[in-house]
């Protein structure tokens, strides 16, 4: 992974090749490579996995999707515009001895299929960050993980962000939680019906229940990847709420009670509309 002394190769072609046609591509530009220290910050902060699939958006000379299958038994994609960079990446895997585990791609980050990935880095300046976030959201699964190095997303709060020598802002791609809910909360006495609603902008949520007499706010909802946690009070009974959320059903576990040893019981919740996020 590689950021170039002002606009990396493809983020020069992406954003003035219509300006300066082909020829863009042939101008040389000095680069700085990431230090390998940093390359395993952020495989450290995307808790990458040997079942994971990384994505390198912008690859450079390798050593991201490289270092992704040599130390954390993982397989990865490194997709590069330069080809002569593609070339020493896919020597640098050969070296390396897993070849057939990084793959190196010749090709324009904003055009690349991304759907399977489970894990996706990039370390590119913010305009080309910008542009590739809607894409990110439409085609990433809920759960993937998305680490920028020094470039965060402008409006899109990173669900954590670690300072060591450089930047690392790590994001979780959020599942769809807003709208209208038909929640069914089992508890011992019977079971108990609300109308919830969830509003949403990217991982951060809001809303409540109503239910007859009155409306419950959710407290300390929370969303990460497909986990949801919130919390209801309802006749001065707290109830923590935890679960996953997929495009139609919400269900998980609900916990009530006084001292460490709680009640529990199920939750389900079927989606009855979708608003937008926003």
């Amino acid at each position: 992974m590689i950021l170039r002394f002002g606009i990396r190769s493809f983020a020069l072609w992406c954003c003035f090749a219509p300006a300066l046609g082909a020829a863009a591509l042939d101008v040389p530009t000095p680069y700085v490579p990431s230090t390998q220290g940093n390359v395993d910050e952020m495989l450290r902060l995307a808790n990458v996995q040997p079942g994971d699939l990384v994505y390198d958006l912008g690859s450079g000379d390798g050593r991201v999707v490289v270092s992704a299958a040599r130390d954390w038994g993982a397989r990865g994609v490194g997709v590069e515009l330069d080809p002569k960079l593609v070339e020493q990446s896919r020597a640098l895997a050969q070296r390396a001895g897993v070849a057939d585990r990084a793959i190196f791609r010749q090709g324009d980050v904003l055009k690349t299929p991304l759907s399977d990935a489970s894990v996706v880095t990039m370390y590119l300046l913010t305009p080309l960050v910008e542009r590739l976030k809607p894409r990110l959201l439409a085609e990433l699964k809920p759960g993937t993980r998305i680490v920028a190095h020094e470039y965060a997303f402008s409006d899109w709060k990173p669900d954590r962000h670690v300072q060591i020598s450089k930047n690392f802002y790590l994001y979780v791609v959020p599942a769809h939680a807003a709208g209208k809910w038909q929640l069914t909360t089992s508890l011992p006495q019977g079971a108990r019906e609300y109308d919830l609603q969830f509003t949403q902008r990217y991982q951060e949520v809001r809303g409540g229940a109503r239910v007859a007499g009155g409306y419950l706010p959710a407290f300390e909802p929370r969303l990460e990847g497909t986990r949801i946690e919130f919390i209801l009070i309802d006749d001065h009974v707290t109830y923590r709420y935890e679960g996953h959320v997929s495009t139609h059903l919400m269900e998980g576990t609900v916990r009530w009670g006084a001292g460490p040893k709680l009640q529990e019981g199920t939750w389900r919740a079927t989606r009855a509309t979708v608003v937008p996020e926003g």
